[in-house]
């Protein structure tokens, strides 16, 4: 398996960390439950998951609607 990147918090914006920070403390996630749980308008938090996802910060689980980290999270 190979090894996951470490990402440092501080460079991340605070709605793009907020998402990271949900994850690391919940695992995966199913997508609309993510929003849901930290209040973000389903626009902009299907904003945020494209750019979490495209940067490789998070990914699918499978095939299904669930996202979880694909980096280590660094204070």
């Amino acid at each position: 398996m190979a090894e996951k990147k470490l990402l440092k918090l501080s460079t991340i914006p605070e709605r793009e960390k907020r998402v990271l920070k949900f994850l690391h403390e919940n695992g995966s996630c199913m997508y609309g439950n993510i929003f849901k749980e930290l209040k973000i308008p389903p626009t902009k938090g299907s904003e945020i998951i494209l750019s979490l996802t495209y940067k490789g910060y998070i990914k699918n689980v499978g095939k299904t609607s669930h996202y979880q980290l694909d980096v280590e999270l660094q204070n």
